[in-house]
């Protein structure tokens, strides 16, 4: 039965049938009423009074908010809100928690998180380094005895490890730094016979909000331990190995990271140890900015626009943001390049001279430059193949190239260009290496999931394995032991079971090019030598796939992420040129969904962070700016990103809160930088995301598929909700520089693009 028509009539008389009789009182308020529908009321009246057993912690919902309230041996963690709500409703339900009292305050939680309100805080998240397991660990529950001077302690374990456990104790006890811990339960399997002799663990941790929950790491190594430990985790993996939770986390983390680097304005480029520029992590707005630079190809002028000198010279003061200025100016035969850093033209007093020339040619270009070296720290690194390994090995340094609103001037200074003959760039027409986000796919025929024995021959030794799948043209084998090989490299095999067919083929000595070696040389990747008519295998494979290809399964022609371009990826996303918040949207309004940290500029993180450690856009970004924001992106002019300067004055003592002003005029800003207050400049950017135009290669994502259908399907609701990015830079210094220069223009200039 549909109950909202009685909703208003149930609410009223809840509190009245605590002193009066229900039947009764429902005749007097419904008299009308058939009685089939007085019964189903009553039914549902005597529900909506039943006790209640759920726990109300809504802590992830409200990070730092909640805090316990206890009512009748249930320990709610709620927001001071709902807490005064709920001592209301405790009120209509004679003091009592039930199932109306708890449905009562979900809708109208529900309601809450629908309104408009200031943008919220999140915390910070590091999208880089994954899912940080040192080991693999499993969810699993057992019992786990903890030996004490005054006796044992009965536990029950959460997750294990090898070298560590989280276990939750039957009462809040306080336990010294040093414990001794055994198995019973586990050891009475066979092979495990080892953990029932106790073994000491160090406590490293006990989460904040739940004393019931500690954290232990094993600090007396054995090896008995270790192979019963190990055996047991290897045997149950598949089946407790996933915390779906950090799974999500990560995952979405991941998708976030992804989203800033397919939209956002900045270039990521990787040099290696002499400056020489090797790869450039593109995106779609990346090919506009490398457009600027067209001489013979795309972008082969990149390397000339950052010369190995220039590249040196920054890796030595890494913690400096450098400004570069651009120009070019098309003579009569040839087109002239010109490219110098701010505190170089200010040490010559150019800097007026060089933005004025690059003015009067219209083709002035600034750019945010910070550049930190190579960390070879991520755990994608070791699944890397002999073809990644190859590629990154001369990576040494990483550098965020962000193109920036060029400052103006309203009155150019007199036409001179032989100043600036310094700064001119020579092209260099040096192709560089554009790396696609979005990799094409390497196949050029259908490959077919099929297996059959296999034996490798390498100078008398032969080495067995088995085909992952077949194609005319070549094949993916996995050995069974490992082999060492270096690319490329000519090898043959034998096909024994095929070879049994018929006397037509000789799968014996197949000459095959190795073009790859992956999983530490398990897993080889093979390109038939002089394929065709020829080859015996080709013509082999020819003819079973076309008399059995409806019978063979194709593997699916998707475009794969290899783990060199992740690694890439997650590089890049390790030293972010700048903090950047991701936006929701629902029917509420704008919402911060995620918050990406940028370690390496300590000034900017701290300005965005609050007291509890969460990132907060609002210090910056009104709602009613980002809906202004948003609106003029959505307008078909072709804008893609659109800035707003955010000048924070604050006293010099640093003492209240500072004053925000946007996009001050010049006046305002000479102002304000006439020496008695603090001043932070902070450029924002904003682009509007599309959804449905990226593509998330996330590793995570599959494995969080495996471990909880429901998470999976809450990232994809939550990633649907995606609509604004922003990302925040500190041009403090690039502020007061432009300051100086005589008669600046009104406002800051459009981004190039």
């Amino acid at each position: 039965m549909d109950f909202s028509p009685y909703k208003a009539l149930l609410n009223r008389m809840i509190p009245l049938s605590y002193q009066q009789d229900t039947e009764t009182l429902l005749t007097s308020l419904l008299p009308d009423a058939d009685s089939q529908t007085r019964y189903q009321l009553l039914a549902e009246l005597n529900r909506l009074k039943a006790p209640c057993l759920r726990v109300l912690d809504l802590r992830k919902l409200f990070p730092g908010q909640c805090r316990p309230m206890p009512h009748r041996g249930l320990n709610h963690m709620l927001p001071p809100r709902l807490e005064q709500r709920f001592m209301q409703l405790l009120g209509q339900y004679n003091g009592e928690y039930t199932r109306g009292l708890y449905e009562t305050l979900l809708a109208e939680l529900a309601a809450m998180r629908k309104q408009p309100a200031m943008l919220n805080a999140t915390p910070w998240h590091q999208p880089s380094f994954g899912t940080r397991r040192q080991e693999p660990r499993l969810q699993f529950v057992t019992p786990v005895h903890l030996h004490l001077d005054d006796g044992d302690i009965q536990a029950n374990s959460l997750d294990i490890s090898v070298n560590g456990l989280m276990a939750t104790l039957p009462s809040r006890l306080t336990l010294p730094e040093e414990v001794a811990v055994s198995f019973p339960e586990l050891a009475q399997q066979p092979g495990m016979g080892a953990l029932v002799e106790p073994k000491r663990y160090r406590l490293t941790a006990v989460p904040q909000g739940d004393k019931g929950r500690i954290q232990l790491r094993r600090i007396e190594q054995n090896g008995a331990w270790d192979q019963a430990l190990g055996q047991f985790i290897e045997q149950n993996q598949s089946r407790y190995g996933h915390d779906a939770q950090d799974l999500f986390d990560t995952a979405r983390a991941q998708c976030w990271g992804q989203a800033l680097l397919e939209t956002g304005l900045g270039q990521s480029l990787f040099f290696d140890e002499q400056g020489r520029l090797q790869e450039v992590l593109c995106n779609r707005f990346g090919k506009k900015l490398l457009e600027s630079w067209r001489h013979e190809r795309p972008g082969d002028l990149l390397a000339s626009l950052l010369p190995p000198a220039c590249v040196l010279d920054m890796a030595a003061r890494q913690h400096e943001p450098v400004f570069l200025y651009s120009f070019r100016v098309q003579g009569k035969k040839e087109t002239y390049y010109f490219a110098a850093e701010q505190h170089r033209l200010e040490k010559e007093n150019l800097l007026g001279q060089f933005v004025s020339e690059g003015q009067r040619a219209g083709t002035l270009q600034l750019y945010h430059l910070g550049i930190r070296p190579v960390l070879f720290t991520d755990q994608i690194a070791d699944n890397l193949d002999a073809l990644g390994r190859e590629r990154l090995a001369p990576l040494k340094w990483q550098l965020w190239l962000t193109p920036l609103p060029a400052p103006e001037l309203a009155t150019p200074l007199p036409a001179n260009a032989r100043p600036l003959l310094p700064f001119r760039v020579l092209p260099e027409p040096r192709p560089i290496r554009l790396v696609s986000l979005r990799q094409p796919s390497q196949r050029r025929e259908t490959r077919f999931r099929f297996e059959t024995p296999v034996e490798l021959l390498l100078e008398g030794a032969t080495v067995n394995g088995v085909t992952e799948d077949i194609s005319v043209e070549g094949l993916k084998l996995t050995l069974n032991q490992p082999v060492e090989l270096t690319l490329p490299a000519l090898v043959q095999l034998n096909l024994p079971e095929l070879n049994k067919l018929g006397r037509d083929w000789n799968l014996k000595k197949l000459p095959y090019r190795l073009v790859n070696l992956s999983e530490g040389g398990r897993v080889l990747h093979l390109h038939a030598q002089d394929q065709g008519k020829g080859h015996a295998a080709s013509r082999f494979f020819r003819a079973l796939l076309a008399q059995n290809q409806d019978k063979l399964r194709a593997r699916p022609e998707s475009v794969q992420q290899p783990a060199w371009m992740m690694w890439l990826t997650r590089q890049a996303l390790q030293q972010l040129a700048g903090p950047a918040f991701l936006l929701g949207r629902n029917d509420g309004g704008f919402y911060v969904q995620g918050s990406l940290a940028s370690p390496v500029r300590q000034r900017l993180m701290t300005l965005l962070t609050d007291d509890k450690g969460q990132a907060q856009l609002g210090r910056l970004i009104s709602r009613q700016l980002l809906q202004s924001i948003a609106t003029t992106l959505q307008r078909p002019n072709g804008k893609s990103h659109l800035v707003a300067e955010i000048w924070l004055a604050a006293d010099a003592a640093g003492s209240g809160s500072p004053q925000l002003q946007l996009n001050p005029d010049p006046a305002e800003q000479q102002r304000l930088l006439d020496g008695q207050r603090r001043v932070t400049v902070c450029l924002a950017v904003v682009n509007r995301l599309q959804l449905r135009q990226l593509d998330f290669y996330v590793p995570e994502w599959h494995r969080l598929t495996e471990a909880s259908l429901y998470k999976t399907q809450l990232l994809e609701q939550s990633l649907a909700e995606l609509a604004l990015q922003c990302q925040v830079f500190n041009i403090t210094d690039l502020a007061q520089r432009r300051c100086r220069l005589s008669a600046p223009a009104t406002g800051p200039a459009p981004l190039p693009g």
